[in-house]
Formats: structure tokens, C-alpha cells, sequence
């Protein structure tokens, strides 16, 4: 796992927009700032049975704003921060890369894309369609494959957790995802539209 997260954030760092980042200052400052809110809230954890952890994911404002390659090293950086703060096994990595950032990361960029076909003209599209609606399923998704993976690689460790797993646990944290990431991405589309790299302010704004 490890070695696959590590090839997909060497992959992300190599095509990065670096060009781009590193000829304005506010952009460097939007990337850095990015980290520190993300581990910020990845902090604000609470585990509910041993070995399970829950944080709010925040990966759908993360995307929208910097896009797909910069989200990943993102998460990757605040991913070694997050690990090293709580004093866990820096070989979770790899796993928390994957399932708290590509794999979220990519469905909001997928949807953003399809959305975009559709030609929507209503903003709320954009800030409550993929920032509310769609920050809410990022949770069920994770959960899934995270489940699905620790289950198929490292059965003892679910072992416990096998009989107590409850889906109401994914619904109670799908609703403050949305509402964090609705209000994010709402109210950075509207006082800092160029701050969200995935906005089209002269689409939306000019309807």
C-alpha cells in the first residue's frame, strides 16, 4: 500500500503546476495554509472502537480549491503530520494517503468534471451540489474501500470490530462533512472565487 501511495504522490509531484504556484505569493500561501488546515481538522478525531479513528475528511474543499495533483500533496504532507502528531505508525501512510485523499479526491474532481458537461447555470451547483451533496458521499466512499481493504489485507485488526460496526456511524459523520465543506466552499466561492481553482467565475458569474 505504501508503495503505491508513495508512486501516486511522486506522480502528483512531478506533475504538479509548480509554475503556476510559485508565480504568486498567495498561491504558495493557499497551498502551505491547506496543510495545516487539513491537519488541523484530521486533529479533531475520535475513535470509537479500538484500532477505528473518525476525523472529518475535508478532502472536498481541498480539491475544489487546488485541484487533483496538488490535493494529493496535500494530503501527503499533512498525512506524515497527522501521523507524527498522534505518535501512530508512519507505515499507515500509504493507507491514509489513498483513502483520505485520492480516492475522495478523485470522485470530487470526477464529479466536478461531469457537472461541468451538464452546462449548469445555477452556482448552487457548484458550492451545494459538489461542496455539500457530494462532500457527504466522500464519507461512505472511504468508509467502504477502507473497510474493504483493512478486511481483505489485515483481518485481525477488524476482528474486533467485526460484530460492533455500525452504518449509522457513517451516516452521523456524513452530515458535519457536507456542512463543513458547503459552508468552505461557499463562502470561498464567493469572497475568494480565485482562490478555488476548479471555479469558473466567468461561467457562473456572468449568467
Amino acid at each position: 500500500m505504501n508503495l503505491i501511495a508513495l508512486l501516486i504522490f511522486l506522480w502528483a509531484s512531478i506533475r504538479a503546476p509548480w509554475h503556476q504556484v510559485f508565480a504568486v505569493a498567495e498561491r504558495q500561501h493557499l497551498l502551505l495554509g491547506s496543510i495545516l488546515f487539513l491537519t488541523t481538522f484530521w486533529l479533531m478525531h475520535i475513535e470509537i472502537i479500538k484500532n477505528v479513528i473518525v476525523h472529518p475528511l475535508i478532502i472536498t474543499s481541498i480539491a475544489l480549491m487546488v485541484g487533483f495533483r496538488l490535493s494529493i500533496i496535500v494530503v501527503g504532507i499533512a498525512s506524515i503530520a497527522y501521523l507524527l502528531l498522534l505518535d501512530l505508525s508512519i507505515f499507515n501512510w500509504g493507507f491514509h494517503l489513498i483513502i483520505n485523499g485520492v480516492i475522495p479526491a478523485a470522485f470530487i474532481i470526477f464529479i466536478n468534471h461531469w457537472l461541468r458537461k451538464k452546462n449548469p447555470t445555477n452556482l448552487f451547483f457548484y458550492t451545494l451540489g459538489i461542496g455539500f451533496i457530494c462532500g457527504a458521499l466522500t464519507i461512505p466512499i472511504a468508509a467502504l474501500i477502507s473497510t474493504s481493504l483493512i478486511w481483505l489485507f489485515d483481518i485481525d485488526l477488524m476482528q474486533a470490530s467485526r460484530n460492533t460496526f455500525e452504518v449509522s456511524w457513517i451516516l452521523l459523520g456524513m452530515f458535519p462533512e457536507a456542512f463543513i465543506n458547503g459552508a468552505f466552499v461557499s463562502s470561498i466561492t464567493v469572497f475568494y472565487p480565485h482562490w478555488m481553482r476548479t471555479f469558473d467565475e466567468d461561467y457562473f458569474l456572468s449568467k
